[in-house]
């Protein structure tokens, strides 16, 4: 029965360090996620993988790496 207890207490510790932590913002800043979503990416970083190509994905890829759409990529990869 102590054993239970002092787990129930660790529980409750750790929960209320997390709720704490993230209320106070001890995460990721937002200024840096900020200038990652601003920095342009080059268009080999934005080369659309085989599997993506394979399923059909291209598109949703792109969105989801923070490349720009497809036309803007293929333009930059044929003026290389």
């Amino acid at each position: 029965m102590k054993n239970i207890k002092k787990f129930t207490v660790l529980l409750m510790l750790i929960f209320t360090t997390a709720v704490t932590a993230s209320w106070f913002g001890s995460g990721e800043d937002k200024k840096d996620t900020e200038t990652k979503a601003n920095k342009e990416k080059t268009a080999e970083e934005c080369e659309i993988p085989t599997f993506a190509k394979a399923i059909g994905h291209e598109d949703q890829w792109l969105l989801h790496n923070g490349c720009p759409p497809r036309e803007k990529t293929e333009e930059a990869v044929k003026s290389k």
